[in-house]
């Protein structure tokens, strides 16, 4: 991270290091890149109650190690495109078909079945599902309202294709669990007035307009902290966040909307329901001397910080005293309007 010296933009957090100490930074901009987690697939698809029933990526450490079975079944959609998770996680199928190849080259007499709702190795990926089938993968099609029963050594499908009622032989069984937001996120969201999406994941501004931006200025995030996706979508993501970061490293001062909220502090109070309700943590109540007929007190009055304020009203709507005002947006601006819109008059001949 980096500060713009002498600028409003520049902002002050704490952060602990491995060893529990404690330390300020400053920083002007902050890119969002906390990842996903593969979900650990419990109470689906018999995971946990068989020791042979293991995830995509248990299989993978399996593959660097010494690998023996001869009759894998995969699994996919464990976990995901319920009600629980309605979303495609994206890397599933891929991951399956990549692993499935390496079993196949691995040892070419060992049979490979694959259980899918809908296989998506979409856009240049079509590929690898295409030498799958050539090496002899079985792809078989199931449906939600009928899953897999899991054995021990068995698993029991009905093939949405053929019409058929299957029962296949198992060494081991892998399944293709989804990836899912952290828990932590719910956490850092907060911290920088970001919102998520309901899955947990963190949510651009606009998807195609502004696809790496927050609404809140200079926080920016790439790869799955936003949703489930590939590496090079990953990168690409990243690259394009780090693009936007350099908009506002690169400049001495930037230009903030003149639409902010605007303190009058002879009528505010300091009961600091402008600083609850701010979305962006633009408003803070500071301690400020008063004088008034030779008398000097301490009270308590709200700051704006015009780096931060967004214009959104949100504090000028909770003021009970009225203190609060949007610059070119007066609450005698906004009312003559509203009067306007409901005032009827009959045109008289």
């Amino acid at each position: 991270a980096s500060c713009l010296v002498g600028s409003e933009m520049c902002i002050r957090d704490r952060v602990r290091d491995t060893a529990g100490r404690e330390q300020e930074v400053k920083f002007a901009v902050a890119v969002i890149a906390t990842g996903a987690e593969e979900l650990s697939p419990a109470g689906y698809f018999s995971y946990g109650e068989f020791p042979n029933v293991i995830t995509q990526s248990e299989l993978e450490a399996k593959l660097e190690g010494d690998f023996k079975a001869k009759h894998v079944v995969m699994v996919q959609c464990a976990g995901s495109r319920n009600k629980e998770r309605p979303y495609c996680s994206r890397v599933c199928c891929i991951t399956a078909v990549k692993n499935a190849l390496r079993i196949k080259k691995m040892d070419p007499s060992a049979t490979v079945h694959v259980l899918y709702r809908e296989m998506r190795t979409y856009g240049a990926w079509e590929e690898l599902y295409s030498r799958a089938r050539a090496a002899g993968v079985r792809f078989i099609a199931y449906s939600d309202t009928r899953l897999p029963w899991i054995g021990e050594k068995e698993v029991r499908v009905y093939d949405e294709i053929t019409g058929f009622d299957l029962e296949i032989d198992a060494d081991l069984i892998v399944l293709s669990a989804p990836l899912v937001a952290p828990a932590t996120n719910r956490q850092i969201a907060p911290m920088f007035k970001v919102p998520l999406d309901s899955n947990g994941f963190f949510l651009e501004v606009h998807i195609k307009l502004r696809p790496v931006d927050f609404a809140t200025e200079g926080v920016f995030l790439c790869g799955t902290a936003q949703a489930p996706k590939l590496v090079d979508e990953s990168i690409a993501q990243a690259a394009a966040a780090a693009s936007r970061a350099c908009t506002i490293l690169s400049r001495k001062s930037l230009e903030s909307s003149a639409v902010i909220s605007k303190v009058n502090a002879e009528l505010c109070v300091g009961c600091g329901a402008c600083e609850a309700v701010c979305p962006y943590g633009a408003i803070s109540l500071k301690e400020v001397w008063i004088e008034k007929q030779g008398i000097s007190y301490k009270v308590r009055k709200s700051g704006v910080n015009p780096a931060l304020c967004k214009g959104c009203g949100a504090c000028a709507m909770s003021c009970p005293t009225g203190a609060l005002d949007q610059q070119h947006f007066r609450n005698d601006q906004l009312l003559a309007q509203v009067k306007d819109v409901f005032t009827y008059s009959e045109e008289v001949r």
